[in-house]
């Protein structure tokens, strides 16, 4: 080996040891330090939520709405942030108006009557004027005891007889006195088995002059809204079905357990009794549907290269809640999210939004993104905050959080694990799931078809009801949802900190404008595996230990970026399940072919020369293959940063050089000769700008980094199994196993520095 008799293998061995394991040690160190760390003001959040709640209910268009949007506005402008609007959207509301006593725009009683039978074909209340009440609930009242549903009607009814038809299933309407439900006041034990529009839509057809529905257990009726799913998008009712339901809309009320066991006691008193007559009375004109005017703050913080990633929470609240933990908890903490990332130097732009109109069926968000088509076509990522706070002495200490991408999942995993070890969050959990629906804003953006992160807390008693003020808000748990948006944001681009290559080359910044300059750069890089060929053609004999060395040191090179980079590195930036399935279907490829050809010849009486030879070649054919999608990737990278793009073909380059003698030794020592040796490791770096070609020309826009990553991944479970069936086996049968150990050690310190400068 000439150069390395000695102490000096030795010395080569120790310095490429330290090599090694000071740059692994660096890297490690480096990943780590990519979690920022936050400072997060939770008493400013908890002020925010005070400021929010204290405006009271913020429905869709109205004043309270405006007076939280302009506090909004002005929390966005005084952090510095760019291009803050209100935007107003007209859309189909609902909302009450309060009215004076005496003016009767809300009332509701019901009563058990005693008296004359309506004539034949006459609606109730007409021969009913003769009745006399026997028992009467008095007046019945708004709030605590029945709430309006989104987009109930306010038709004025009077005497319409109270009827049970059981959960409200389509049988039990059909079943319920033929199906002719004519001005009858029906009751519904919900059970959250049908659709509140399906519920409503059957008892409008039906010609019901009233519909009820209570919850076992439930004493304080909640908000819900009435919506259906068409074409994509959450309608509000009045607009669904063609628009044929707008005018016919009827009362539609939610009733607390004790008043419907009172109707029930008078339901069952009329039917053993044919001179008893229940009847429901009620006045709703305070009740209103029509179209109303909501509102959306948006706000930017521009970054310093591509990539777009959009945050969201709605301010609006049910018309009977002041909303504090749903959902000005939300935006405390959108509010928070926006004032720490501003103190960072962000890559991806960060934008910033609050909805009105989510209640009514996320009509805020829906109506910016028909808006905006363009700007969330161009999103990365849209994430949501929805009545995020969390209190374990309620019961409720996990934070829900569902993503449309499956692809997400381990990432977030690891970063909510990361931060519930912070030893804070004891009492705390949080689950990750995937979900393409969603049940706040972040549905519009899975039905646009914009990737998604939607954070929620469970149920809990005051959701949707005048109990939701501040007082119920857990201000220690208000940090854990802050913070885990936060490192997602980090994680997904909005921030690089240990990305950035180590070498700088100043002059080329931002990104190139042409094909022809990654094809370039891809070219060089490639070539240097001719580099590694012509190495080998000037040494003109190749020693028992230097192919234990350079074999062995192929082998390293191999392992290190196939185990470290291409599988567990790409695992770690597009899933641990998809890039292993692909890293193993690599392997299983190449152990196929290796069954089949050792059945086609006879390797247990193969020369040493033809075994030298045959490895040298399955080594060319594994970084040829190799080289084809590490060129996409440089493609694609180049485009994006000319300055990325050429240390990128340095970094290549240096690791393409000990690529092109593990193709050129064996060959040569094998019987192959130098020039033949040299041009097939040459050759084996031209699929390199080839890939970049393809993937400037031919994939485009449609080539994702999970695309790459799988074809690296792919490509890497190849070289794995050639590294340890050819390589490791032939270096081992040199009988130089020093020579071999330093080789292996020395190689997978040359592709560890090379991987650092590649960032």
């Amino acid at each position: 080996m000439g150069l390395f008799e000695g102490h000096r293998l030795t010395i080569v061995g120790v310095v490429s040891a330290l090599v090694l394991v000071s740059s692994l040690g660096y890297e490690f160190l480096s990943d780590h330090e990519e979690e920022v760390s936050f400072s997060i003001d939770n008493d400013l959040m908890m002020n925010d939520i005070n400021e929010l709640a204290s405006f009271g209910p913020r429905i869709a268009g109205s004043s309270e709405e405006a007076d939280a949007t302009a506090y909004i506005k002005q929390r966005f402008t005084d952090m510095g942030l760019t291009n803050v609007n209100i935007e107003t959207f007209p859309v189909t509301g609902t909302w009450f108006v309060d009215a004076e006593p005496d003016e009767h725009q809300i009332l509701m009683h019901a009563q058990l009557e005693m008296g004359v039978q309506n004539g034949p074909g006459l609606p109730d209340g007409t021969a009913g004027s003769g009745r006399i009440a026997v028992d009467e609930t008095g007046n019945i009242n708004h709030i605590e005891s029945f709430t309006y549903l989104g987009y109930s009607g306010a038709n004025h009814k009077h005497d319409n007889m109270l009827t049970f038809i059981g959960n409200g299933s389509a049988d039990a309407f059909a079943n319920t006195n033929g199906g002719d439900l004519t001005d009858l006041a029906i009751m519904i034990n919900y059970d959250n088995m049908r659709n509140l529009s399906d519920i409503y839509k059957d008892a409008i057809d039906r010609q019901a002059g009233v519909v009820m529905i209570y919850t076992e257990g439930v004493e304080t009726p909640p908000f819900r809204s009435v919506t259906v799913q068409e074409n994509g998008a959450t309608v509000p009712f009045p607009d669904a079905y063609n628009g044929d339901y707008a005018d016919q809309l009827i009362p539609f009320i939610y009733i607390s357990e004790s008043v419907a066991m009172t109707f029930h006691d008078f339901i069952e008193q009329a039917a053993d009794d044919p001179t008893l007559y229940a009847s429901l009375d009620g006045f709703w004109e305070g009740n209103n549907v029509g179209t109303r005017n909501v509102q959306v703050v948006t706000a930017e913080l521009p970054g310093t290269g591509d990539g777009t990633i959009m945050l969201g929470a709605h301010h609006d609240s049910a018309y009977i809640s002041p909303g504090a933990v749903d959902n000005a908890v939300g935006v405390s903490q959108l509010l928070e999210i926006a004032s720490q990332l501003s103190t960072l130097e962000l890559e991806s732009t960060v934008k910033f939004a609050t909805w009105g109109g989510e209640e009514l069926g996320m009509l805020g968000s829906q109506a910016y993104i028909n808006a905006h088509q363009q700007e969330i076509d161009d999103l990365d990522l849209y994430i949501n905050l929805d009545s995020t706070n969390l209190d374990p002495q309620k019961g409720l200490g996990t934070l829900g959080i569902e993503t449309s991408d499956e692809r997400l999942v381990d990432s977030i995993s690891g970063i909510k694990s990361r931060v519930l070890d912070q030893g804070k969050w004891n009492d705390y959990a949080a689950t990750v799931a995937v979900s393409d629906t969603g049940n706040s804003d972040h549905r519009s953006f899975n039905q646009h078809g914009v990737t998604t992160v939607g954070l929620f807390g469970w149920q809990y008693d005051e959701n949707h009801r005048q109990t939701d003020t501040p007082n119920i808000v857990n201000q220690e748990g208000l940090d854990l949802a802050t913070e885990i948006v936060l490192q997602v944001v980090v994680a997904q681009g909005g921030h690089q900190t240990g990305s950035e290559p180590l070498i700088q080359i100043s002059g080329l910044e931002g990104e190139s404008e042409s094909w022809v300059f990654p094809f370039v750069l891809a070219l060089l890089a490639g070539l240097a595996t001719g580099i590694g060929g012509l190495i080998v053609y000037i040494v003109k004999e190749i020693s028992a230990e230097m192919m234990a060395f350079l074999l062995a040191m192929a082998a390293g090179v191999m392992l290190l970026v196939s185990v470290l980079d291409l599988w567990l590195g790409q695992a770690g930036e597009n899933g641990f399940l998809p890039i292993t399935l692909s890293f193993g279907v690599g392997v299983a490829l190449v152990l196929g072919i290796n069954r089949y050809t050792d059945k086609q010849e006879d390797v247990s009486n193969m020369t040493q020369e033809r075994k030298l030879y045959r490895s040298g070649i399955l080594t060319a054919i594994a970084l040829a293959i190799h080289n084809f999608p590490e060129g996409l990737a440089m493609g694609v990278a180049v485009l994006e940063s000319a300055q990325y793009g050429v240390v990128l073909m340095a970094a290549i380059a240096l690791h393409n050089i000990p690529e092109g003698i593990a193709v050129a030794a064996p060959i040569q020592a094998g019987g192959g000769g130098r020039l033949k040796a040299t041009m097939i490791a040459t050759m084996t770096g031209f699929t390199e700008p080839l890939g970049a070609l393809f993937a400037l020309l031919v994939l485009g826009s449609i080539l994702t980094p999970f695309m790459v990553g799988c074809s690296l991944a792919f490509v890497g479970g190849i070289m794995t199994v050639v590294a340890a069936k050819e390589l490791i086996p032939q270096a081992r049968a040199q009988n130089r196993p020093r020579y071999m150990v330093v080789g292996a050690v020395f190689g997978a310190a040359v592709m560890q520095i090379s991987l650092l400068l590649l960032a």
